[in-house]
């Protein structure tokens, strides 16, 4: 009776989160690439145009994103059908951020889902919830979202960063627990295939994928090569070299070879980027300022800071009380984790500069190393809870309520953060006339205050097609600037 209970309070707990992210969600801003990918834009319709990016090799041409076809066709589809179904139930300006909160959502559902299978190895058991309940508050909203934020503000990056990740953590998950519990998908035998396609799909999708797949690759192969050369009886160095390479289950060749040839191929298609995303910065610089990214991001807010407190204090526990078998395999995890971090904080630099990320890191390209750190801390708290004696529980359950409790106090509700753009939304929606001057100065789907009506036109293209408005019309939010002409506010997503 006392576990049901539990249960169904852990369930009621992640119930009310997500509803509450939901709300969150819908109650922010569109964003300034919005338009340029659901209409589309001249310069994305050469990528939904080539799914594989063959169009650079048949026409001998460049254009942007030419291995993000994927990222960028799911977003064309959701959001040229999705708002235009809800409207059968609410009205049109409504539909559009519904359309945003719900995709945001299901992304996060989707994640907390993996990484509570991950860490707890069970699906909808009592460990499953209780992973999912450690984990969920982690996953920032507002609060400290601009330091290790998975669900970006943004609904364009959020489908080119945190689902693409998703996509990764789908493809890695077979091989994951295997691993780590066992797991086998036994009784559908050839559903491992379906993994093929799906390596095409994650490796055109987004700017981290190939990058994540061939480190992680590496080093799976690494712990496999080190594995079985410490085995290995022979005396011959080239004899234990061939028996080394022969012992990996062929199981992870056909996982790896699809996924690291998919991901090359995609970084080959990336040197076709008309974007020029290397700019004139020398390398070295960019390596110089890694430094000073990485404490502006882990150290600037209570976030990482708190999360990293908890992680030395579990591994300090499980390394001196709970050193088990599986306590030993938790923590060389972690030390995989680690390399893989470290690997991963070397390669940015190499993905060229940014304005906007004036120092290499953001939120947004660490959310491969976040997700990590949160599945570290979800598998040593769950284990800890569940090898601790009950007097050894109440003596931790008050640093974990406290650590909880900082990342939920944090989130605070924001619910008005888009009031201001949805009454303009809605002023141009009744204006009568052709070029409509907004009364208020907040960004409408764009990244910055629209000064010149010809800077609009695609945003207005875009709420005609959500039957916002019914007839085009222009509109701009200060005296248009004499003889200006219009500039493009198209960030691309890199």
């Amino acid at each position: 009776m006392i576990k049901k209970t539990a249960i169904l309070l852990l369930i009621t707990l992640l119930l009310v989160d997500i509803g509450y992210s939901f709300l969150q969600h819908y109650h922010t801003p569109f964003d300034g690439d919005m338009a340029a990918g659901i209409v589309p834009a001249d310069d994305v319709k050469p990528i939904l145009d080539s799914p594989l990016g063959l169009k650079i090799f048949k026409e001998n041409t460049t254009y942007p994103n030419p291995n993000k076809f994927f990222s960028h066709w799911a977003f064309y589809q959701y959001f040229n059908s999705v708002p235009l179904f809800l409207q059968n139930f609410t009205n049109p300006i409504n539909s559009a951020y519904l359309s945003c909160a719900l995709a945001k959502t299901i992304i996060q559902v989707l994640l907390i889902f993996l990484l509570a299978l991950s860490i707890s190895g069970s699906i909808f058991k009592f460990k499953f919830l209780l992973a999912a309940i450690l984990i969920t508050p982690l996953f920032q909203t507002n609060g400290y979202s601009g330091y290790m934020g998975i669900i970006d503000p943004s609904t364009t990056y959020t489908f080119f960063y945190a689902l693409p990740t998703l996509l990764i953590l789908i493809y890695f998950a077979p091989l994951f627990l295997k691993h780590f519990y066992g797991f086998e998908l036994k009784g559908i035998k050839y559903l491992k295939y379906l993994w093929i396609p799906l390596a095409l799909i994650a490796s055109l999708s987004g700017p981290l994928n190939p990058g994540i797949s061939l480190v992680v690759s590496l080093l799976i192969f690494l712990h496999h090569f080190s594995q079985n050369f410490n085995n290995s009886d022979s005396k011959s160095r080239i004899t234990r070299l061939k028996s080394v390479i022969h012992n990996i289950p062929g199981e992870y060749c056909f996982y790896l070879i699809p996924i690291c040839a998919f991901s090359l191929y995609s970084l080959f298609l990336g040197r076709y980027d008309s974007v020029d995303s290397s700019s004139k910065i020398p390398l070295w610089v960019l390596y110089s300022r890694l430094p000073e990214g990485i404490f502006y991001t882990f150290m600037q807010k209570l976030g990482f800071p708190v999360l990293f407190i908890i992680l030395i204090i579990n591994t300090l526990i499980i390394h001196y009380k709970l050193k088990t078998p599986e306590g030993k395999k938790i923590l060389n995890t972690f030390k995989w984790i680690g390399l893989f971090t470290l690997i991963y904080l070397l390669l940015l630099p190499l993905g060229g500069y940014r304005d906007y990320r004036p120092y290499i890191l953001r939120y947004d390209t660490i959310i491969p190393i976040t997700l990590s750190l949160m599945f570290i801390f979800g598998k040593t708290t769950l284990y800890i809870l569940n090898n601790f004696s009950i007097r050894q529980r109440y003596q931790y359950l008050p640093l974990l309520i406290l650590v909880l409790f900082i990342f939920i106090n944090s989130d605070k509700p924001k619910f008005d953060k888009n009031s201001c753009e949805r009454n303009a939304i809605s002023q141009i929606a009744s204006s009568s006339e052709p070029i409509v001057k907004i009364d208020n100065s907040c960004t409408v789907l764009s990244w910055t205050i629209i000064e010149n009506p010809q800077e609009s036109e695609l945003k207005t293209q875009l709420l005609k097609r959500w039957r916002i408005i019914d007839d085009d019309k222009l509109y701009y939010q200060k005296p248009p600037v004499a003889g200006s002409g219009s500039r493009n506010n198209y960030r691309g997503v890199e």
